[in-house]
């Protein structure tokens, strides 16, 4: 007999689902979370291998979030200028994340735009409408 074919089937362990591991939507460059809700996780650090992400609820979006995401040794301004709209007041830092060596920070406009800035990278910036938590 192979090797290969004399496996215990009691010794083998099937992955499950895990909801704290992320996925890569393949139409996106976004990460997600299988248990990912519209009031899922905001302030805690997810910290997956050397992925951290933080999400600050709507009171907390500029200094605080800026605050928050240098804790967790992620470099962010806490407003930016809107890449693309000249018009639109300053955006406030609502969520930073770092895989690795490589971090983004994401903005959020009154006009309803988000962008997420990442450096050596364009920014990318899409309407999201609504007003987040």
């Amino acid at each position: 007999m192979h090797p290969s074919e004399n496996v215990d089937e009691t010794g083998v362990e099937t992955p499950t689902s895990d909801p704290e591991t992320p996925t890569i939507d393949p139409g996106s460059d976004n990460l997600t979370f299988d248990d990912e809700t519209e009031n899922g996780p905001t302030t805690e650090t997810d910290a997956i291998g050397s992925f951290k992400i933080i999400r600050c609820k709507r009171r907390e979006h500029g200094a605080e979030c800026m605050m928050k995401c240098a804790d967790a040794g992620i470099s962010c301004q806490g407003g930016r200028k809107h890449p693309y709209k000249s018009n639109v007041k300053a955006g406030l830092l609502m969520q930073c994340r770092a895989l690795g060596l490589a971090s983004s920070c994401w903005y959020y406009y009154e006009d309803g735009d988000m962008c997420v800035f990442v450096i050596g990278l364009p920014v990318r910036c899409g309407y999201e409408g609504g007003i987040p938590d």
